[in-house]
């Protein structure tokens, strides 16, 4: 008989080996969900009998996107007047032009992330290297990668007055749960850490459930790529004169959007870091500072983001330490702007002409060396990676930071996750059955 059993006994140890070996290999992988930072969200707009600058604008149309696309170039008075927002003292609400409805594009997927114009994705490519790598790894758009476009104009509080951070949690947990359990990892990208670190903060102040519980079982970790936690001396220039970011555009061309958007105020340089360094002068010698941010603002005439500025200017800050695992990345070695002259006598509400002067500074271009230094009262499980001459939006299309992203979402699946222990709890099964039965047939023989 010993002989009649021991064919079937090699081919049932194979099976019950195979079985578990695929439960303990079977790859795990926590989604990704991408936060972009300032005008890297595309937008959509709904117009209703909206009063527009000239007879050449649309006043009706269903939605359709609205941010920098060949057909808005040619109109752009038009693109600007649905852009403008309104800020009410009374209700402290921001409101949109009478008429006009804006939300992010494909909120979930990655049609509002991967391109700055979804018409010209080719030179307009913002998370799109980011997103093929990531592609080539296995994951799948609104499976296990997802986009979390938002309404860049807006400041923290504008976001959840409009209900973007309750659609943000709704997202992250259907992430979760389609992935069997497994919590997500937070990628942002400049004004996107701060928008995140909000609704992270925003978690830790609810009474509703208790955070570090929601945390646990939802975000595996963040990885904040150039981030200016402390503001940036360029967020300045947008206010004052117009900031066509690098774009070779008029450089007010864009400014009566910037000049009533709260995220400009938001990303100013805080008094806390800067203090006393002069950071903007007139050749007729007026100086401004960083404590001297809302007279400046009273200078040139506006009025909504002097009332504005100390409503957003503390949104995230102090910078409350987080408990999980956090990564800055960032990049440095690039002349980053420390301050600049204007020559004119003195501000006004006409926009001056770019700068005379820019005084350079280290940093990546756009952010400020200090501040992305900031991301280390995070808390203990902070990591900074730096990467020399990584430009603020290049360093999204470098391979090397690609490689690291792909390296610590990987990394950062817990140990002590639930589907990970029931994976090993079907692996012991598989184990122990397998012992059994050859206790059996050892019986037989």
């Amino acid at each position: 008989m010993a002989a009649g059993w021991k064919p079937a006994f090699a081919l049932l140890t194979a099976c019950f080996a195979a079985a578990a070996s695929s439960v303990d290999t079977h790859r795990v992988r926590a989604p990704i969900i991408l936060v972009p930072g300032l005008g890297g969200s595309v937008l959509e707009s709904k117009l209703t009998n909206v009063t527009q600058p000239s007879a050449l604008c649309s006043t009706d149309h269903d939605w359709e996107v609205e941010w920098v696309t060949p057909q808005t170039a040619a109109l752009v008075p038009c693109l600007l007047n649905n852009l403008i927002i309104n800020y009410n003292v009374t209700t402290g609400k921001y409101q949109n032009q009478t008429g006009v409805e804006i939300r992010p594009y494909k909120f979930g997927g990655l049609g509002g992330v991967a391109a700055l114009d979804p018409q010209l994705p080719l030179v307009s490519g913002y998370f799109a290297d980011l997103i093929d790598a990531l592609k080539d790894k296995g994951y799948q758009e609104s499976e296990d990668l997802f986009g979390a476009p938002y309404d860049f104009r807006l400041a923290a509080d504008g976001l959840a007055q409009i209900g973007w951070y309750k659609r943000f949690q709704n997202l992250i947990e259907e992430a979760v749960a389609k992935n069997h359990g497994m919590p997500a990892v937070l990628v942002t990208h400049s004004m996107g850490g701060l928008v995140t670190k909000y609704f992270l903060d925003l978690m830790a102040q609810s009474s509703w459930e208790p955070f570090t519980d929601w945390t646990r079982r939802h975000i595996a970790g963040f990885i904040a790529i150039a981030a200016p936690w402390d503001g940036a001396v360029s967020a300045l220039k947008g206010q004052i004169s117009g900031d066509p970011f690098d774009l070779p555009l008029p450089h007010a061309l864009i400014r009566p959007v910037q000049k009533t958007s709260p995220s400009g105020p938001w990303l100013f340089p805080r008094a806390v870091v800067w203090g006393d360094a002069v950071l903007v002068n007139t050749t007729g010698g007026d100086v401004y500072t960083s404590r001297d941010a809302a007279q400046l603002l009273a200078d040139l005439g506006l009025h909504q983001q002097s009332i504005v500025l100390p409503v957003v200017s503390e949104l995230i800050q102090p910078l409350l330490p987080l408990k999980m695992p956090v990564h800055c990345l960032y990049g440095t070695e690039t002349d980053t702007d420390e301050a600049y002259v204007y020559d004119v006598p003195r501000f006004t509400t006409t926009t001056p002409p770019a700068p005379k002067t820019i005084i350079s500074g280290p940093g990546d271009g756009t952010v400020n060396l200090r501040s992305l230094h900031a991301c280390d009262r995070l808390g203990p499980q902070v990591k900074q990676h730096i990467f020399p001459n990584a430009t603020h939006l290049g360093i999204l299309s470098e391979d090397r930071v690609i490689h690291l992203i792909i390296h610590l979402a990987r990394q950062l699946v817990p140990g002590d996750n639930p589907i990970l222990a029931k994976r090993s709890s079907h692996r012991k099964h598989a184990q122990f059955q397998l012992s059994q039965t050859v206790k059996k047939l050892i019986q037989l023989d």
